[in-house]
């Protein structure tokens, strides 16, 4: 378990030691285990002693800020004045009250992964939420400092904000309430809507704002059609990373057993890694993440003794079709599909879907990081035969 830095990034790490008034003119040196107040501010923290402290204080990432500037004598943003930074109430701002501070304004997290996400509907916001409850990790909700109205996004209008950001590369829309530090965590999913065929420009603000050298960075978004490869693309040029996992796009409609699906697949846990479907059809080699079903446990084993072929024959413009050469186990509900999805139906039949339809079915997986049109795409007109192996 780790937690938060006690630090922000880049702040020396100093002795505590309480510093009394023999020390009061000290300044900052590699050697000194105490920062004192200089006679300069020492009128300040005199007010600050003798303030009216009745009513609870509730601290803000700008106290930290203004303390941590004080303690490197930089100038101040804010009038310091009355502010109550003597935590230890030794009589001196020091090292020792930052970090206390700190504690007090950062809790102690008790898991080395941390969420972040940024949603403007609230459909990347409920993957994040089942992302959360099944890892439990942190979490961080980037917002816009100028919030996104209805108006900033409506791509129909091609001088929305959100058009004439995405149409500029350089564009860094301010965010609100920046994390302090994401030091202390290990594993970072990073979560977003699709805008225009990409990340939305904040998603580059957070990014630049931090250091992933030594990350493990996994994107995942959500969108109506659109792919995640592209993003997936930028985000890996835009900053160094230090082990970026191929992400997931998931749907408005997706379920907590969508993303528990996926993310059991990932090399978070090698028990989980080869939780992996393969699919070859016209010499494309596709991956599918299998569903938490018995249907699709019995496939695997079945595939696991060797690979079948089978012939899917096209289906109401929207899936493949063809029968399996066994039977699985029927679990069947009301599902509305999206393309990539990978259904039993009747028992013994399955679809791969490119686009949607309402039905019954039993879910064996869904095709990983791939549109509905690039599916279309690769299976063309007519019967195809592919291959499945596990």
């Amino acid at each position: 378990m780790k937690l938060f830095s006690l630090l922000l990034t880049g702040t020396a790490l100093f002795g505590f030691t309480s510093c009394g008034t023999a020390a009061a003119n000290s300044m900052f040196s590699n050697e000194v285990s105490a920062v004192s107040l200089s006679e300069t501010n020492r009128a300040v923290a005199s007010a600050a002693e003798n303030a009216d402290l009745s009513s609870p204080y509730s601290y803000t990432l700008q106290d930290i800020r203004n303390l941590q500037d004080f303690l490197l004598t930089k100038p101040a943003v804010d009038d310091l004045t009355g502010k109550p930074y003597d935590m230890n109430s030794d009589g001196n701002w020091n090292a020792v009250d930052l970090t206390l501070m700190k504690r007090e304004l950062l809790p102690v997290n008790d898991s080395d992964t941390l969420v972040i996400y940024f949603s403007r509907t609230g459909n990347t916001e409920k993957i994040a939420q089942y992302l959360i409850g099944l890892t439990d990790a942190d979490s961080y909700v980037i917002e816009a400092a100028v919030p996104y109205t209805d108006a900033d996004i409506k791509y129909q209008d091609d001088n929305c904000r959100a058009n004439k950001e995405q149409n500029d590369k350089t564009v860094r829309p301010e965010i609100a309430n920046p994390i302090a530090s994401i030091d202390s965590y290990d594993t970072i999913f990073l979560g977003y809507p699709i805008w225009w065929g990409q990340e939305p420009r904040i998603i580059d603000t957070f990014l630049e704002s931090y250091d992933f050298s030594d990350k493990t960075v996994i994107p995942f978004c959500t969108s109506g059609s659109s792919g995640i490869g592209t993003s997936e693309k930028n985000i890996k040029e835009l900053v160094l990373i230090g082990n970026q996992l191929a992400g997931r796009r998931f749907p408005a409609s997706a379920t907590k057993d969508d993303v528990k699906a996926w993310y059991d697949t990932l090399p978070l846990n090698n028990e989980k890694s080869d939780n992996k479907l393969k699919i070859s059809v016209n010499g494309t080699e596709l991956t599918a993440t299998l569903a938490d079903s018995t249907a699709a446990k019995e496939l695997a084993e079945k595939l696991k003794a060797e690979p079948v072929t089978v012939t899917l024959n096209e289906y109401g413009g929207f899936e493949k079709v063809g029968k399996l050469p066994w039977s699985l186990t029927k679990t069947d509900e009301s599902i509305v599909t999206e393309a990539g999805d990978i259904m039993l139906y009747q028992g013994n039949q399955m679809t791969i879907f490119y686009n949607s339809n309402s039905w019954s079915y039993t879910k064996l997986g869904h095709i990983d990081n791939i549109t509905g049109e690039e599916l279309a795409k690769l299976f063309g007109e007519g019967n195809i035969t592919v291959t499945l192996s596990y």
